[in-house]
């Protein structure tokens, strides 16, 4: 029989074991996480796996944020792969996320990996494709020095030739606007590019804030069009669309999760139409009542209100506002009551996410 421990970087036995993984793994930076929360699994005296977690990120909602943890990174050594040891160190750092009170992780990475650990999307992908010489003639290229602000360039060997990459528009009005696009445009013919790609809405990197967005649709976006830009939006579902990689969640502790987000979205209205439903998911059972303009949500479950089976990974893209609850029914072949649907309307309100699609601007 197998001697498994797992032990964390708080000590030099730690430090040491996770360091020989990398050697035959790859290398990553052990200190970007409380040394708590870096975890070695060791197998027979032999250090086979390890995973860096950090536990205080927060995602936005209406109302306010929520906790969760990001994982940083996870690796086995080539020698020792095959053998359950990424599974076991996974569910060991779940396990005490949830003793945390932790309700979601996210990480990012490849879906042929993650989806088979109950990981699933929950951004969107959005993004201006732009010509140059489309944005000079329609708008010129007189452009103040002072332009140059609005916008936020990446500049990397890795980016795919020709790209002028814009990662951020700071615009807050139609001649701001206006300015970005040209100055973007002048910085491009500077730089030799033929394309530019601005990530717009703002897509934040791997485990930062996810700001929500009500609609894609802005003047940016509206005076971008006229200039013949292409606006391309996608779900970030790698079976559908061109990237095999993506934002990932997943749920812990479904009661807590919803939870945690019913009390923010109270802060910004306590009108909700009445109903009782229960969800039985793989990450445990969740009850929400509503009556009198009050929400209650817990583990519990009555057997004469309306069940609603849904994998944790569903219940996480409905809570977070990935997918309506009409879309998801459909897709999902799920069969709900009228009243329990227009519940799910006004409890989670579809909203856009977004994320970075590497295969836009990446090269292969």
């Amino acid at each position: 029989m197998q001697n498994i421990k797992t032990i964390t970087a708080e000590t030099e036995q730690g430090r040491i074991a996770i360091n020989e993984v990398m050697q035959h793994s790859y290398t990553s930076d052990i200190a970007i996480v409380p040394s708590q929360w870096d975890f070695v699994r060791i197998v027979d005296d032999v250090p086979v796996s390890f995973i860096l977690v950090d536990p205080e990120r927060y995602m936005e909602f209406h109302g306010g944020d929520i906790r969760y943890a990001f994982v940083e990174d996870v690796a086995t050594r080539e020698d020792r792969r095959m053998e359950s040891h990424f599974r076991g160190i996974m569910e060991y750092a779940f396990s005490k996320l949830r003793d945390y009170g932790i309700p979601i992780v996210i990480l990012h990475g490849d879906y042929r990996l993650y989806r088979r650990f109950g990981f699933d999307v929950f951004t969107h992908h959005c993004a201006v494709f732009a010509a140059p010489e489309l944005i000079e003639r329609k708008l010129g290229t007189q452009v103040s020095d002072e332009a140059r602000q609005l916008i936020v360039i990446e500049d990397r060997d890795y980016l795919q030739n020709n790209l002028l990459l814009i990662t951020e528009v700071k615009a807050k009005n139609f001649t701001e606007c206006k300015s970005a696009l040209q100055v973007s445009a002048v910085i491009a013919r500077e730089r030799g590019k033929t394309r530019i790609i601005f990530e717009y809405p703002f897509a934040p990197g791997h485990g930062s804030r996810y700001p929500i967005y009500p609609s894609f649709e802005d003047p940016f976006t509206g005076l971008a069009r006229s200039c013949g830009c292409e606006i391309r939006i996608q779900g970030d579902d790698p079976e559908s669309c061109t990237t095999s990689h993506a934002d990932w969640i997943k749920v812990l502790d479904s009661a807590r999760f919803v939870k945690e987000v019913l009390i923010q979205s109270e802060k910004v209205s306590n009108s909700f139409p009445e109903g009782i439903i229960c969800f039985d998911t793989d990450a445990g059972h969740v009850m929400i009542e509503s009556f009198r303009d009050k929400l209650t949500v817990s583990g519990e479950i009555r057997q004469d209100s309306e069940m609603i089976e849904l994998s944790s990974s569903a219940l996480a893209q409905l809570v977070t506002g990935y997918q309506p609850i009409e879309v998801l029914c459909a897709i999902r072949d799920v069969q709900i009551s009228f009243r329990a649907l227009e519940l799910l309307k006004a409890l989670f309100p579809h909203q856009w996410r977004f994320s970075r699609n590497e295969n836009w601007v990446f090269r292969s």
